[in-house]
């Protein structure tokens, strides 16, 4: 998927978890959308590779839905930050890393959530940037406002 439509989806999965953490949505929601970004580190021409310079040697040694795309750096995330007694930090962005990893299911390459342990992969029938993933992404942004408006009103 293309990194508008992962920042929807983790903008959808921070508004429906925020709450179940006791987090306040203007540090849980843009955490949870940030982490939505991370996993395509391993793409030289992603949108964090942009954001964040320095993440720019990944790609020259990771490949593209490799390591980064299974569940294992989430799951560094979430203990990692856990252990720093951070978990205000933590579990969003992992929150949203889970996110990108079950859109990127639904495209046509997949995802394989236990790289290397296994060669299973997730996947959909969507095309990235295809006529579908742009339906997709009008139909989260919709699911987005309407969330707010429940959320928020």
């Amino acid at each position: 998927m293309m990194w508008r439509t992962h920042i929807a989806f983790g903008l959808l999965s921070g508004l429906l978890f925020f709450k179940h953490f006791g987090a306040t949505w203007f540090v849980f929601l843009p955490l949870a959308m940030i982490g939505s970004l991370f996993p395509d580190v391993d793409h030289e021409n992603s949108k964090i590779n942009k954001i964040l310079p320095v993440t720019k040697i990944v790609p020259t040694l990771f490949k593209h839905r490799g390591f980064f795309h299974s569940i294992w750096p989430a799951m560094i995330f979430y203990f990692g930050f856990h252990l720093a007694r951070l978990d205000y930090i933590g579990i969003p962005l992992a929150i949203g890393y889970i996110a990108h990893l079950v859109s990127d299911g639904l495209t046509e390459a997949g995802c394989n959530l236990l790289h290397p342990i296994t060669t299973m992969r997730i996947q959909g029938f969507i095309r990235t940037n295809g006529i579908m993933e742009h339906a997709t992404f009008g139909i989260i942004l919709v699911a987005n406002v309407l969330l707010v408006l429940k959320i928020f009103r």
